[in-house]
């Protein structure tokens, strides 16, 4: 990731199909709101990512 980015920690996070798309909208700590927009195959790879981190810490646990 590049350095000039901001990083945020999430207090709430929702998901909806949008026609071709999904909006994920994203509420932060210090109220700060984001709505990001995916197609299915980036979110597909986020979530292969995502599962690949959470099997490694359990297999650490």
């Amino acid at each position: 990731m590049a350095k000039d980015v901001t990083t945020y920690t999430i207090k709430e996070a929702l998901a909806a199909r949008v026609d071709d798309h999904v909006e994920i909208a994203v509420e932060t700590q210090d109220g700060t709101k984001l709505k990001l927009k995916a197609t299915p195959d980036q979110l597909d790879a986020l979530v292969g990512d995502l599962e690949t981190i959470l099997d490694a810490d359990d297999a650490a646990a």
